[in-house]
């Protein structure tokens, strides 16, 4: 596949398929996606996640986030986490706990995650 040639999977099937592989899919402010470890990426994957792109931003931003297969899973949202610091950044990623995210990653805080290091408020 290349620039031109659109993908054989749409836009909801490709993000369920690199959250299933366990990459990380952030749309950040300024319609800027980030996916990583950018080094699981294939070129084919790259082409798709690029011709994607603006539909990827729509899902991981609306309303209902990302959606997965299976409805039963053990995601949570990143404004409900401890370590969501009060400017919008990830006090783990900061930290160089968050598995591959670079230091400055400031996740979309309402979109739905999975996130070993999640740590809900206490009661």
């Amino acid at each position: 596949m290349n620039a031109t040639t659109p993908p054989t999977t749409t836009a909801p099937a490709l993000l369920a398929r690199l959250l299933r592989q366990g990459l990380h899919v952030v749309a950040t402010s300024g319609d800027t996606l980030q996916v990583w470890p950018a080094n699981a990426l294939d070129d084919d994957t790259r082409a798709a996640i690029a011709w994607h792109k603006a539909e990827l931003i729509a899902l991981l931003t609306g309303t209902h986030g990302p959606t997965l297969e299976a409805a039963d899973d053990e995601r949570s949202r990143c404004c409900d986490c401890y370590h969501l610091q009060a400017k919008g950044n990830c006090a783990m990623a900061w930290r160089g706990l968050l598995h591959d995210a670079p230091r400055w990653f400031t996740p979309v805080k309402d979109v739905l995650w999975r996130c070993h290091l999640f740590c809900g408020w206490p009661q």
